[in-house]
C-alpha cells in the first residue's frame, strides 16, 4: 500500500479545518476568492484523483490576474491575504504524500492568523482558538493517532501550550504598531460624522448604534450633561451647509481654573480626529492640539488605538481674538432676513451679548419648537423657514440657527460637531459613546473666550441628562426605538457582554508599550521595559509554564476499564473474607464466593460472565461497554 493511500482517511481533517479558517475572510475579500477556495477544498475532499499539471499550470496565472483585477495589487493586507489563499486553494491539488499534507497544515496555522488582521475582538479570537484546535486535530490525524482519541491529544496540546503562550504574550517587547495596521488602506469614520453638517446629516445617524469610542475616567466622572465631546469646528456657513475651512486658528483657548480631568479613551482612529473633553490640557504620544483645542493625529492610521488625555473644566482665561478672526467669525451670507431681524431685535432686549444668549433661548423654549427625527424640507432661506415655519428639526437645526442668530447679533460664532454624553457600564466602569450619541452645539466668544451654549437643551433639557434615546419619548416613537427597548435581564446581559469585549480590547488588543511598562512595573519586575526586564519576566513565565508540562509528564496513566474493575472486585472480595490472589481466573475466583448470600453471588456471576465476553470472546474492543462495567463492578457490594 502506498504513503498517499494510507493517508487518504485522513484528508478530511485537514481540509474542514481550512473550510473553517477560510470561512471568515469572505467578509473581508472579494467573495468569489474565499468561495472558489472553499469548493476547491470540498472538490479535493470528494475526489481523490488529483487533476493533471497541465490543466493547473495555465489556471494559477488567470486566478492572479483575477485577483489583480479585484484589489488592485497582491501584497499589503488585503492582497497579500487573498494570494496566500488561492496558493493553498492550488496547494490541494497536489497533496498526493504524508508530506505535502502536513505542509498544507502548516499552512493553514499561518492562515489563521490572517483574519485578526481585519477583526480583532472578541468572537474572532474564539473563533481563531477553534481554528487551532481543528487545525491541531487534523495534525494528529496525520501523525496516526485514532479518531476516538485524536481529540483529546488536540485539546490537550493546546491546553498545555497556553501557559507558554501567556508568558511570551506578556514578556515580549510591544512593536511601535500593531502588525494589523501595516499597509492597511485609509480607513473612513467609523461614526459618520462628516466634515460638514447641514439640515438632516446628524439625525441620521440617531438610528446607528455603533459604538464609537468608550472612555474610562481616573476617578470620579463629571455629570452627563458635562460630557461633550468635541471633534470638528465648522466656522464657515453658505447658507444651508457648515463647513470647516481648517487652517490656524490664531485665538489661545486656555483654563484660568479648575477640575482636573484624566481619562483614557480606546477607539478606532477617524481620520485622524481624536474626541476630547473641553478644554483638553495638551497631547500624548503620537497626537497634538491644533487650533481651537481640537486633538489630531496621523490620518493615515486606521489602527484600534488608547490614550490618556487631560482636559480641565472651569473658566476660561481671556484672550484677544484678532480683528481679521473676529470678521471671520461674523461672516454671513445674503438672505435669511427675518432671522437677521430677530436677531437685532434679541440683541436690543437683552442689552449685551450675555442677556442675547439668553434671550435667544428663551426664544427657543418658549416659541413652540420640537425636537423630532422628521423635521421637514427646509427652503431655499433655510434659517428663516425653521425658525418662523417648520419649527421642528434635530440638534443641527438648532445649532445651525443659533449660530446664525449670533453672528447677526454682532458675536462671533462657530458649530462644533462631536458627542455628547453616552452609557455608562456598570459592570466594566466606563462610558460607552456611539453614532447616535453625535451631537451638534454652538460656541461664541464672548468675555475673551469660547463660551459653549448648547441650544437643543433649551427645547429638550433631557436631552443631556438622559440622552436622545431615553429622554424623548416623541423620538423613540418616530425611530421605532420604543418597541425595541430590551427588558432588565437583556440589558444586562448586554452591559456584561460590552464590558468583556471593553477588557478584551483594553488588556489584549490595546496591550502596547505603556501598559506593558505599567505591568512591569506593578510586578516588579522593574521601571522600564529593557533587555534585562524582559529576560526575568521571560524566566519566571517559562517557569509557570513548565509546570503544567511537569505535571503532565508525571501523572498516572488511566487504567484500561476491565483491569481496573477486575482489581476492584479483588479488593472487594478480600473484605468480604474470601482469598482472591491476582492470578486466580474469573471462574476460579466465582467459585471461591459460592458462600455469599444468594442475591450478591449473582451479581457477582454476571459481572464474571460480561467480564469473560468483553476480555476473550470479543474481537473488537467496545470501550463503551467495557467503562459501564467498570462502573457496576466499582458499586458491587
Amino acid at each position: 500500500m502506498t504513503v498517499a493511500a494510507e493517508q487518504e482517511p485522513n484528508r478530511w481533517p485537514v481540509l474542514l479545518a481550512l473550510l473553517w479558517i477560510v470561512s471568515p475572510l469572505a467578509w473581508h475579500l472579494p467573495f468569489w476568492l474565499p468561495a472558489g477556495c472553499a469548493l476547491a477544498l470540498l472538490w479535493r475532499g470528494w475526489r481523490p484523483a488529483l487533476p493533471p499539471r497541465w490543466l493547473l499550470l495555465p489556471a494559477l496565472p488567470m486566478a492572479a490576474a483575477a485577483l489583480w483585477m479585484s484589489l488592485g495589487t497582491l501584497v499589503g493586507r488585503e492582497g497579500g491575504v487573498a494570494l496566500l489563499i488561492m496558493l493553498i486553494a492550488f496547494k490541494a491539488f497536489e497533496t498526493r504524500t504524508l508530506r505535502d499534507w502536513r505542509v498544507l497544515t502548516a499552512l493553514g496555522f499561518f492562515l489563521a492568523a490572517t483574519p485578526l488582521l481585519f477583526d480583532q475582538s472578541p468572537l474572532m479570537a474564539g473563533w481563531l482558538a477553534l481554528a487551532m484546535l481543528l487545525l491541531t486535530w487534523a495534525a494528529a490525524r496525520l501523525a496516526g493517532a485514532l479518531p476516538r482519541g485524536s481529540w483529546r491529544h488536540a485539546w490537550q496540546a493546546l491546553a498545555l501550550s497556553l501557559p507558554l503562550m501567556l508568558a511570551l504574550f506578556v514578556a515580549m517587547p510591544r512593536l511601535p504598531q500593531p502588525l494589523w495596521s501595516l499597509n492597511a488602506p485609509p480607513q473612513t469614520a467609523s461614526s459618520g460624522l462628516g466634515d460638514d453638517m447641514e439640515p438632516g446629516s446628524i439625525s441620521q445617524l440617531i438610528l446607528n448604534r455603533e459604538p464609537a469610542f468608550s472612555v474610562v475616567f481616573d476617578g470620579a466622572a463629571p455629570r452627563q450633561d458635562q460630557l461633550y465631546w468635541r471633534v470638528a469646528l465648522l466656522d464657515d456657513f453658505d447658507g444651508r451647509r457648515w463647513q470647516g475651512l481648517g487652517g490656524e486658528r490664531d485665538e489661545r483657548d486656555e483654563s484660568a481654573a479648575g477640575r482636573i480631568l484624566r481619562y483614557r479613551l480606546t477607539l478606532r482612529a477617524d481620520r485622524g480626529r481624536l474626541p476630547a473633553l473641553e478644554l483638553a490640557s495638551g497631547a500624548g504620544p503620537g497626537s497634538h492640539l491644533e487650533g481651537g483645542g481640537l486633538l489630531r493625529q496621523d490620518p493615515r492610521s486606521d489602527e484600534l488605538l488608547g490614550y490618556a488625555q487631560e482636559s480641565r473644566l472651569g473658566e476660561r482665561r481671556p484672550a484677544a481674538l484678532s480683528p481679521a478672526r473676529r470678521a471671520f467669525y461674523l461672516r454671513l451670507p445674503p438672505g435669511n432676513s427675518q432671522s437677521r431681524a430677530l436677531a437685532v431685535q434679541l440683541a436690543a432686549a437683552g442689552g449685551d451679548g450675555r442677556g442675547f444668549l439668553r434671550a435667544a433661548l428663551d426664544f427657543l423654549k418658549r416659541g413652540g419648537f420640537r425636537y423630532t427625527l422628521q423635521q421637514p424640507l427646509l427652503g431655499e432661506q433655510a434659517v428663516d423657514h425653521f425658525l418662523f415655519a417648520s419649527r421642528q428639526g434635530f440638534c443641527e437645526h438648532y445649532a445651525s440657527s443659533f449660530a446664525f442668530l449670533a453672528r447677526a447679533a454682532g458675536l462671533p460664532a462657530r458649530v462644533v460637531v462631536g458627542y455628547q454624553g453616552g452609557e455608562y457600564n456598570p459592570v466594566g466602569r466606563f462610558w460607552q459613546l456611539r453614532s447616535s450619541d453625535a451631537h451638534a452645539w454652538v460656541e461664541v466668544w464672548l468675555d475673551g473666550a469660547w463660551q459653549r451654549v448648547d441650544p437643543t437643551a433649551a427645547v429638550s433639557p433631557g436631552r443631556l441628562a438622559l440622552g436622545a434615546e431615553q429622554a424623548l419619548p416623541a423620538l423613540r416613537t418616530e425611530s421605532g426605538m420604543a418597541a425595541a427597548l430590551p427588558p432588565q435581564w437583556l440589558r444586562r446581559a448586554r452591559q456584561q457582554w460590552f464590558a468583556a469585549n471593553f477588557a478584551w480590547q483594553q488588556w489584549v488588543v490595546g496591550y502596547d508599550a505603556e501598559r506593558q511598562q505599567g505591568l512591569f512595573r506593578w510586578l516588579g519586575l522593574g521601571e522600564r521595559v529593557d533587555a534585562a526586564s524582559v529576560l526575568r519576566a521571560l524566566a519566571a513565565g517559562m517557569a509557570l509554564a513548565m509546570m503544567p508540562l511537569v505535571l503532565w509528564w508525571r501523572r498516572k496513566p488511566a487504567a484500561e476499564p476491565l483491569p481496573a474493575g477486575w482489581e476492584a472486585l479483588r479488593r472487594r472480595l478480600e473484605k468480604r473474607g474470601i482469598e482472591a490472589p491476582r492470578s486466580q481466573g474469573p471462574l476460579e475466583r466465582l467459585k471461591a464466593a459460592r458462600g455469599l448470600p444468594r442475591d450478591d453471588f449473582n451479581r457477582l456471576k454476571a459481572l464474571v460472565d460480561e467480564y469473560i465476553e468483553l476480555r476473550y470472546r470479543l474481537t473488537v474492543a467496545d470501550g463503551a461497554r467495557e467503562k459501564r462495567w467498570l462502573r457496576r463492578a466499582r458499586r458491587w457490594k
